[in-house]
């Protein structure tokens, strides 16, 4: 029998399940090894820098991919994991694509919740895409040409980069991002909040508030890329369609990709197809 309401038609039990996409994809620790295997394998491969320091705390560290080129854009991104768990080094694999098109790339790392709160998580972010822009011609890109992608979690780190008001907490120009691809992530953290995930992450009403980048939405926007997969969790589908609804009715640009078939866990290797269309649409806004 169904408990009480929660959210939305959701009781507590389901709403729960749908911040867990592992109830549809039992095996996704085997799609996450592959991953490890495949960034080790292009690491091996491309030009890497490896825990650059950009702050002072153990887990402010990146990954750098350079550009073959100078004056080159570069990607920063921001990985996923429930906001508690992995690492940049397993997302090297997609520094690949990037690099192959053109441009440079940037895996970072910060501290994990309940270690650090969401907060300083994203506080941590800024401070690696401002690293990213202040050091950008060392790694043969223009800081000018910087981007953000993210995915999961990592959606919603690399949406709070999207909102950031950068000359208010940098000193940076207010067009900082040029563009973000942002994939499977959570932009309003109301059901969050309410849903077990709120265990560790410990949200107050004010928190949530804070760290929901579609109450936060600029009027002068960057172009986004959003994607989500077919066989994702439904509150994740509504939670992207939801975000890219209230960019485009604010008169910004975007481009949704709604990815029939594709799982939470299929959905990150897309990041690293030149042939699928959320890395198209997302070289294509890199001018490559």
């Amino acid at each position: 029998m169904a408990g009480p309401k929660v959210f939305l038609d959701y009781d507590q039990e389901t709403l729960d399940a749908q911040y867990n996409q592992r109830t549809l994809v039992p095996d996704a620790d085997d799609y996450i090894a592959v991953d490890v295997a495949e960034s080790a394998r292009v690491r091996d491969k491309l030009e890497c820098r490896i825990d650059v320091a950009y702050g002072p705390g153990e887990d402010e560290t990146l990954d750098v991919f350079p550009a073959a080129g100078p004056g080159s854009p570069v990607a920063v991104y921001m990985h996923g994991g429930a906001w508690t768990r992995s690492d940049k080094a397993n997302e090297s694999f997609m520094a690949e694509a990037f690099v192959e098109a053109g441009a440079a790339f940037v895996a970072v790392n910060f501290g994990l919740c309940p270690k650090v709160t969401l907060d300083e998580m994203i506080r941590q972010a800024r401070a690696a895409v401002a690293w990213s822009h202040a050091n950008a011609a060392d790694f043969n890109a223009d800081p000018d040409r910087l981007f953000i992608a993210g995915h999961s979690s990592g959606g919603h780190v690399g949406g709070m980069m999207a909102v950031t008001d950068w000359p208010a907490e940098h000193g940076l120009p207010r067009n900082l991002v040029k563009g973000a691809l942002l994939c499977s992530g959570m932009y309003d953290l109301a059901a969050v909040r309410l849903s077990a995930r709120n265990e560790y992450l410990h949200l107050d009403e004010a928190a949530e508030d804070r760290n929901s980048s579609i109450r936060r939405i600029p009027a002068d926007g960057c172009p986004l890329v959003i994607g989500y997969g077919g066989n994702e969790q439904k509150e994740f589908r509504r939670q992207s369609r939801e975000f890219a609804a209230a960019w485009r009715d604010a008169g910004l640009k975007i481009e949704e990709f709604d990815m029939p078939g594709v799982n939470h866990f299929e959905l990150r290797r897309h990041f690293n197809d030149p042939d699928g269309p959320i890395l198209k649409a997302m070289l294509k806004l890199m001018g490559l």
